[in-house]
């Protein structure tokens, strides 16, 4: 599975197509601009089977405002939050000047600053939660070289880890849709339209195989899919 990626280097001139919801920061960088390493979100896919969470397409980013003024930061840390996470980017004009808020979890974070632009520092992975492990994104980077000009081959653990999470994906699809069926069947069983011995045996066999795809998704992160 691949993302065919639209741009490396995003600017102002896409703010209105950009979305940043839910998008963690895994630092933040104040030198003459102001910059963030964030796993950006370039798109949420639909469930393969009704009930089964969202994934993802994500890719490790770095996101500069150039020479920003009049920099607030109210925020509230909790201790609760590993990280800040993104819930929304506004703009809005203030005269000539424009005002960009940062709203997170956490409170919200605004300045003035003519432009930004956003720099995809790898390819986007499928991902099963809204962020990328910091392993596989490189540690903490405020790298601004795009991912199309940096050539790095992922270490055999991290294809290996890649490998059993698609896999175990799979599993998790098979144990929805056994659910489905199981659903299905007590239905069918209630209108009478199913013969009790014959009902039995179904609801049987589809346990079996349920509880089997169970151990095999125990301590996985699709354990509770």
């Amino acid at each position: 599975m691949k993302y065919e990626i639209e741009k490396w280097v995003w600017t102002e001139s896409d703010f209105e197509k950009m979305g940043w919801h839910d998008a963690p920061i895994w630092g933040l960088r104040l030198t003459v601009n102001l910059e963030f390493d964030i796993d950006y979100i370039l798109k949420w896919n639909d469930p393969d089977i009704e009930g089964m969470p969202f994934t993802f397409w994500i890719a490790p980013s770095t996101l500069v405002f150039e020479t920003p003024t009049e920099l607030s930061f109210e925020l509230l840390n909790t201790f609760e939050e590993t990280w800040l996470e993104i819930e929304d980017i506004e703009q809005t004009r203030e005269g000539k000047k424009k005002r960009w808020t940062i709203a997170t979890g956490q409170g919200d974070i605004s300045f003035i600053a003519s432009s930004f632009k956003q720099i995809i520092r790898q390819a986007p992975s499928l991902r099963f939660s809204q962020s990328v492990p910091y392993d596989e994104r490189g540690g903490v980077s405020f790298e601004m070289t795009p991912g199309e000009m940096v050539n790095i081959e992922p270490k055999p653990e991290i294809v290996q880890r890649r490998i059993r999470e698609l896999e175990l994906y799979e599993i998790a699809k098979k144990r929805a849709a056994i659910k489905k069926e199981l659903k299905l069947l007590q239905e069918t069983r209630g209108e009478d339209q199913i013969h009790p011995k014959e009902f039995l045996k179904s609801k049987n066999d589809l346990k079996l195989r349920l509880n089997s795809y169970n151990k095999d998704l125990f301590g996985s992160q699709f354990e509770g899919w």
